[in-house]
């Protein structure tokens, strides 16, 4: 049995940057099925529920605006075909995702500042800007939030809500999402403790917990969410490093096991997947760490069926494929791993 991955990178416009492999579901091998070249850092990709479309941001690294483009996937999930892409209308967007009902896209601009909205029209295409809409005011460091710096955006499980993480400013944004037309209204907002730098959400299954990992701070914060309101309420912070860890890292991404049991973060510096038991009530414990057996994982994916977790070890320019023990959570190296410039991005197929 096989599961198909994408990989989004750093790369020149002119280099290959976003890579199919497989991921052979015994032994944890992965193989290279094919690459492109075409756009500009991809270094975020998401998917269609049906698996025939991909979307990737071009980050741009200096202040020219990005770009996000779409590809039309090819039968049994290769071969890409370039539809469109538009400007984000500011420099490097880090984020992008399709609304529930796949009708709009929101990016985010990290160096722009900006949240942006499209309608995704019929054949898959991003159509013209919906709304820009820009954040304000800035956080307490003056190293990384001198000003706006959204990171991501989530889509809450209703539909109706877009929920923004603003490493800059340190809050959650939150958005009234008009799926049909692409348009975001800001309904609220939520200051996350100063100098968290909020970066990636996750929903636990229900919908009534909100898991943000701070980028700043090496924390989870938990929050009850209620979602005809899309108000949130902190009740949990906790270290994604270990106790008495006293080097430099950043946090990084953040998912939850499809049974909600176990949740993840990546940590880059101390170069680890974080591993966290998590209680009925959507609490966390820590259960420990694991080296991603390479540096710097910005970005790491669980499978579908939870049964293996891949690490993108951007500096060390490999993807390392891990077993999942689905009873305690905690992970093992498969012995297999791939060579691939600048990994940032795993969207699997």
């Amino acid at each position: 049995m096989q599961q198909l991955f994408y990989v989004g990178s750093y790369a020149e416009k002119d280099q290959e940057g976003i890579y199919l492999y497989s991921l052979d579901l015994q032994t944890g091998a992965l193989t290279r099925k094919e690459a492109i070249a075409g756009t500009e850092n991809p270094s975020f990709l998401t998917l269609s529920k049906d698996g025939t479309r991909l979307y990737a941001v071009g980050e741009t690294t200096d202040h020219r605006p990005g770009s996000v483009a779409s590809f039309i996937i090819g039968l049994q999930g290769e071969g890409l075909t370039p539809l469109n892409e538009q400007s984000t209308l500011g420099n490097s967007p880090c984020h992008v995702v399709l609304s529930r009902d796949e009708k709009a896209a929101i990016v985010v601009n990290y160096g722009g500042g900006n949240v942006i909205s499209y309608p995704v029209m019929a054949d898959g295409s991003i159509g013209p800007t919906a709304i820009n809409l820009r954040h304000e005011g800035r956080g307490v460091r003056d190293d990384r939030q001198e000003g706006p710096h959204p990171h991501s955006a989530i889509i809450d499980p209703s539909g109706n809500y877009v929920l923004v993480a603003d490493l800059g400013i340190d809050k959650l944004i939150h958005y009234r999402l008009d799926g049909a037309e692409g348009m975001l209204e800001k309904v609220g907002e939520t200051d996350t403790p100063p100098g968290t730098g909020p970066r990636h959400m996750a929903f636990y299954p229900d919908g009534r917990r909100l898991y943000v990992v701070g980028e700043l701070d090496n924390n989870v914060h938990v929050y009850r969410y209620e979602p005809g309101q899309a108000q949130l309420t902190l009740e949990q912070t906790i270290s994604t490093l270990p106790e008495g860890y006293d080097g430099v890292s950043w946090s990084a991404d953040i998912h939850i096991s499809g049974d909600g049991r176990f949740l993840y973060t990546s940590n880059r510096g101390h170069d680890s997947i974080a591993v966290f038991a998590v209680d009925e009530q959507g609490l966390l414990t820590a259960a420990g760490h694991v080296s991603t057996g390479g540096q710097t994982p910005r970005n790491f994916g669980l499978t579908p069926d939870g049964r293996f977790l891949l690490a993108a070890n951007q500096q060390s320019n490999s993807i390392v494929s891990f077993y999942v023990d689905t009873e305690t959570g905690m992970l093992t190296e498969t012995g297999h791993r791939a060579e691939i410039g600048a990994p940032v991005c795993i969207r699997f197929a």
